[in-house]
């Protein structure tokens, strides 16, 4: 299941004025450090795909799906004499409607019901008249919220920032808890800078499984084995809370080697633990029994990039990426991407771009009815197969330098195809005010 990835245009303008009077100069002070808006940001997007490896499907099934997606972010200045305070409020959601969500709780038509360690499911779609997502789950089913809260001081004597943010995100079945550290240094003459930021991420994740999955009906009042005692089968509390923790490092550095080429180099160290993979993702075996996702508890990503950008005139720019990737699950990619921002005039830029994707196949992978009983892990997730995928598409900036209201416009399009059968489409719309 795809979600679209919201990307936010963030600009930032510092204001000073220093009076030479003694008394202008207190005047002035006072006035730098009153808090104003600098600048609000909304974004609005609409992505859309369609596919047959549906994961809740155990890698066969419809995978269409269609998200919309809006956030807005106001940006706060402070300024004093020797630092600049920011301060960044966001919030986003999103709502997705998935073909797929449905076999959550029936299992798909002509599949096995056989469950993997032998035992007959007493709980088919026909037995059961629980949906299984009840009581609080059913009000998120579809549904993403994510706010953020971002600070950063820049020391305007040493051109040093440091940052500290916090994050949080709830979905039907799964909320996340996150915050960062971060530290940039800039060279006296801006042309060199220097950045580390560490992150990390405490989920828990509903352990809500496929429904011929489920324990059977244990008691005369038709409650589940691991049911409590109210009166509500299904809802949050019916289900075990498992945790998945996210820790990261990112080191980055920029040069620019002249006025018209510009370098980036980009290193992540990512680990994560607990329970990675979903629940409800179906596993089909070639002795035609089912069971749910089962993956390790720990994995390592290691992504190093590089960019670089070059000027040519006044008119083109050249952006170049390229990114490798390895974890220990066996994942190997390579990921390079071309965007030409061209300049129409003063206020409207085109940029087209271009992105490829490679990727070997996680060791854990297998087709629809392809794993062996007894295998440690096993999952048909066609994220962690191996496939090409091209991303193409077109982004229109528009500056309207003579508004009072608005700073910057921008409207993006990209096609994506993957070489297993994937597509998608995704539209979005950006907008920054003063």
């Amino acid at each position: 299941m795809k979600k679209s990835i919201v990307s936010v245009l963030l600009l930032a303008i510092t204001f000073g004025f220093f009076g030479k009077s003694k008394a202008q100069e207190k005047d002035s002070l006072y006035e730098a450090r009153k808090l104003k808006i600098d600048e609000i940001n909304f974004v609005s997007g609409y992505y859309t795909q369609e596919g047959e490896h549906s994961s809740i499907g155990g890698g066969k099934g419809d995978e269409a799906l269609t998200n919309i997606s809006n956030s807005i972010q106001v940006r706060l200045l402070k300024n004093s004499q020797k630092y600049e305070h920011r301060l960044d409020v966001a919030v986003a959601v999103d709502h997705h409607t998935s073909a797929s969500t449905k076999l959550i709780n029936t299992a798909p038509e002509g599949s096995p019901t056989n469950i993997y360690n032998g035992k007959i499911s007493a709980r088919t779609a026909a037995s059961t008249g629980t949906s299984g997502v009840t009581g609080a789950s059913s009000n998120f089913i579809g549904w993403r919220i994510y706010p953020s809260l971002n600070y950063f001081a820049k020391n305007l004597e040493r051109n040093t920032t440091y940052g500290i943010g916090a994050y949080y995100s709830r979905e039907f079945d799964y909320q996340s808890i996150g915050g960062e550290l971060s530290f940039v240094k800039a060279s006296q003459d801006n042309n060199s800078e220097f950045s580390v930021k560490a992150m990390a991420f405490f989920d828990q994740r509903l352990e809500i499984l496929p429904v011929e999955l489920r324990p059977v009906t244990t008691d005369t009042n038709n409650r589940k084995a691991d049911d409590d005692d109210d009166e509500h089968e299904g809802d949050d509390d019916d289900y075990k809370l498992w945790n998945k923790n996210s820790y990261s490092v990112n080191f980055a550095f920029s040069q620019i080697i002249n006025p018209r080429l510009q370098v980036s180099l980009m290193a992540d160290f990512a680990f994560q633990d607990g329970l990675l993979s979903i629940p409800y993702n179906r596993v089909y075996f070639t002795n035609n029994t089912v069971s749910s996702e089962k993956l390790p508890m720990q994995r390592m990503k290691i992504p190093l990039g590089m960019r670089l950008n070059y000027f040519l005139g006044e008119t083109f720019i050249f952006r170049t990426y390229y990114r490798y990737f390895f974890d220990d699950w066996g994942i190997k990619a390579h990921t390079a991407q071309l965007e030409i921002p061209i300049k129409i005039s003063p206020f409207v830029s085109l940029s087209p771009f271009y992105r490829y994707h490679h990727q070997t196949s996680n060791d854990y992978f297998k087709p629809y009815g392809q794993h062996n009983p007894g295998e440690k892990y096993y999952s048909s997730d066609y994220d962690l197969s191996s496939f090409n995928s091209q991303n193409i598409g077109l982004n229109l900036h528009y500056l309207p330098l003579e508004s009072k209201l608005f700073k910057s416009v921008d409207f993006r399009y990209s096609f994506y195809k993957r070489s297993e059968g994937l597509s998608a489409h995704n539209l979005t719309f950006a907008i920054t005010f003063k």
